[in-house]
């Protein structure tokens, strides 16, 4: 399936689920199914017309991937403030921007300072960067990340071109209608659709500025005050039982914050548990005298049927 064929049956899918959910009203759900309609003639043209370049357009479609590239450098030189500004002419240069900088002027002969700064290259241009970054510094890291997101933008293009549809058909409606309910659904649906459709545009041209423009990190130190490279694996016994025992104080320390956080509460919940339990125990005395009061019950003999002796005749 070819770009153009797999963006129209998405297109399609897109405005079915549209139609959907519209169909409580039978003037918007006729406007959908009309614009549905055209969607689909379009489909099966597309489909007759690329029947004999399915290959060429495949290979335009394996050039034409989309991704998203993102990449750090960690570089030194003498001077990190001045390197910073020839890395500002460099990006200048290639047509890309400055999002974030940052520099910090040295304060003696052993601080030179440092500099940081998030570019914006074009994306034809990342290949040659480091070498490029190589002629201003020493390039001592330089990583680089990628995201296809080529199945993401052919989605928000189906979806636009369907929304797109959707709102002219929408827009005809409205033209069309003569009473005032009519015109106001479909001023309401209109107004949905439109708002849907700017939020799919601009979502998709965000897309578009991080495609063409890669976002690098630059980060520019003095030789002898760069960052050794952190092997966070540990070699030996020893590099071992260090991070055991790093990570072992870093837990009590935290624990003992949670601890002093959590003290104060204790303390006022101990008290509060006393002073109920000393009011209980003082009411539950006060209350033991009233039960036990009263009269004795009477001391006798128990009582029974009286036997009378019988009378001998």
């Amino acid at each position: 399936m070819t770009h153009r064929t797999r963006t129209l049956v998405a297109t399609v899918a897109v405005l079915a689920a549209l139609t959907g959910c519209s169909a409580g009203g039978s003037s918007e759900g006729a406007a959908d199914q009309a614009a549905a309609d055209d969607v689909a003639a379009l489909s099966a043209e597309g489909g007759r017309a690329e029947g004999g370049d399915d290959t060429a357009q495949d290979a335009d479609g394996e050039d034409g991937q989309q991704v998203v590239q993102t990449a750090r450098a960690t570089m030194t030189a003498p001077d990190p403030v001045a390197a910073a500004r020839q890395v500002v002419v460099l990006v200048t240069r290639l047509e890309g921007r400055v999002d974030a900088r940052y520099e910090r002027s040295g304060s003696g002969q052993g601080d030179p300072g440092s500099a940081s700064l998030t570019l914006r290259v074009p994306s034809r241009s990342m290949a040659d960067l480091p070498e490029d970054l190589g002629e201003i510094g020493e390039v001592r890291e330089f990583l680089v990340e990628t995201e296809n997101v080529t199945n993401a933008a052919e989605d928000l293009d189906a979806r636009i071109a369907a929304t797109e549809l959707s709102v002219e058909r929408m827009s005809g409606l409205l033209g069309r209608a003569s009473t005032t309910r009519e015109i106001i659904e479909a001023e309401s649906a209109l107004t949905d659709r439109q708002a849907n459709l700017e939020r799919l545009r601009s979502e998709r041209a965000r897309l578009a500025d991080r495609v063409a423009l890669s976002t690098v990190d630059v980060e520019i130190y003095a030789p002898e005050r760069a960052p050794e490279p952190v092997d966070e694996s540990p070699a030996t016994f020893l590099d071992g039982l260090e991070t055991g025992w790093a990570a072992f104080t870093a837990t009590v320390r935290g624990f003992l914050v949670v601890v002093g956080v959590l003290l104060p509460w204790l303390v006022l919940g101990a008290l509060v548990g006393a002073a109920v339990v000393v009011w209980r125990r003082r009411r539950r005395t006060a209350s033991a005298p009233s039960a036990t009061t009263g009269a004795p019950p009477p001391v006798g003999p128990p009582t029974g049927p009286s036997t009378a002796p019988s009378e001998s005749v």
